[in-house]
């Protein structure tokens, strides 16, 4: 037997064993690589944030990873993320003003039954709130009672009133003279027969509508088992009541052509004066309908 065919064979036999360690190498490493990830958390991640394509398109990384073609064709396959769009965070809506709330009613009794009807005096709207429940983002409601409601507004709590109960609590309270802004609240004779108020005056009477409606007493008027409106009493003259021409005795119908049938009504209709240009009133004086209009500027 020639001298070289033992070479040969060993040779052959050294190049079968390390091709097969080789191959028996790559099987081990793709069954730890299967049990024990490495990169589990980022692939989870990675997979969360990219989209069904992408996840596909990531199944053939390992091939990249290998090299299919030898290894001047190895890479790395790295999904594209798609950037969320970064648009404008919805604004929070900003702090209702505790002056802008009016206590309508409330209910006391257990914790899950003890409710707030509370005015919005801006937006004309109302709702129903639990203790806890946030008053129109002002602040949790955290106490309710028979005509008193308190909202915690900045660690402090601020009491919300009835226009009852704040026409009450003015009327213990020692009478201050209030500042004039923009001129007093009066009406002055315009042209047509109208008659003209100053409208920053009204504003500021406005801006307190619990105390502007303490300015007169208004009881129900019933016709044919329905309220068709209230008839005032005890009006100040120089209030909001008497400055739009209303008298002890009259019968407040509609204002604006809004019907006055409700104390909620009433309220709303006086608060939607700001930003109006004109004001109509209808009302009964001495059994007699009556329509005034103002001007307000």
């Amino acid at each position: 037997m020639p001298r070289w065919i033992l070479p040969l064979n060993l040779t052959l036999g050294l190049a079968i064993t390390a091709v097969a360690a080789l191959i028996a190498a790559d099987l081990l490493s793709v069954k730890i690589a299967a049990l024990y990830p490495r990169t589990a958390p980022k692939q989870v991640a990675a997979q969360a944030a990219t989209p069904a394509g992408s996840q596909d398109l990531m199944s053939f990384a390992p091939i990249l990873e290998r090299g299919l073609f030898g290894k001047a064709t190895q890479g790395k396959l790295t999904p594209l993320q798609q950037q969320a769009a970064a648009g404008p965070a919805a604004a929070a809506p900003p702090p209702a003003a505790v002056g802008d709330l009016v206590l309508l009613g409330t209910a006391v009794g257990s914790f899950r039954e003890t409710f707030a009807l509370v005015l919005k005096n801006s937006s004309h709207e109302e709702r129903v709130f639990r203790l806890g429940d946030t008053v129109f983002s002002a602040g949790p409601l955290v106490s309710v009672k028979k005509d008193v409601a308190e909202i915690l507004v900045g660690g402090k709590r601020v009491k919300i009133l009835t226009p009852m109960a704040a026409a009450a609590e003015a009327a213990a309270a020692p009478v201050a003279a209030p500042a004039a802004v923009g001129g007093s609240l009066t009406a002055t004779a315009g042209a047509g027969g109208n008659y003209v108020i100053d409208q920053r005056a009204l504003n500021a009477a406005l801006d307190n509508i619990g105390q502007a409606m303490t300015d007169a007493r208004l009881l129900p008027s019933m016709k044919d088992g329905k309220v068709e409106g209230f008839r005032a009493s005890e009006v100040k003259p120089q209030g909001i009541f008497g400055t739009v021409g209303i008298r002890n005795g009259d019968v407040l119908l509609r204002m604006n052509d809004f019907p006055i049938d409700s104390p909620e009504k009433a309220i709303q209709s006086f608060a939607s004066l700001k930003g109006q240009s004109r004001i109509k009133l209808d009302l009964i004086r001495d059994g007699k309908p009556t329509t005034f209009t103002y001007d307000i500027q």
